[in-house]
């Protein structure tokens, strides 16, 4: 497995959306979502008593899985939830780029003398 399937992925979800997720991974074969719907539901349960948004952990493989099966269900059902998804992961992906680049300027005048 490479490093990229293992990473973990922080989505902030909103119980709405996090329901059409589950709605959409429903529609899905079982064998293949049946973990997935569990952990997100795990994740929601633990976050209810705080009310508005979650966190919510996932794995590439697992986010691919929420993407497709979002993809079978109508456009305007789920075009602002799968917006929401690519500004997060656009924003997450942009730290991690900011924090290498950080970590390669360190590097180099650590190397300096």
């Amino acid at each position: 497995m490479s490093k990229r399937d293992t990473e973990s992925l922080q989505l902030s979800l909103t119980a709405e959306q996090g329901n059409l997720v589950i709605t959409a991974l429903a529609e899905c074969p079982f064998k293949l979502v049946y973990e997935l719907i569990g952990k997100l539901n795990r994740q929601a349960n633990v976050a209810a008593q705080a009310g508005g948004t979650y966190a919510c952990q996932v794995g590439a493989a697992e986010l691919k899985l929420m993407l497709d099966a979002l993809g079978k269900l109508p456009y305007v059902q789920v075009h602002a939830l799968v917006h929401e998804l690519q500004r997060q992961l656009q924003e997450q992906l942009q730290e991690q780029v900011a924090a290498a680049g950080k970590a390669s300027k360190t590097g180099r005048k650590a190397g300096k003398r």
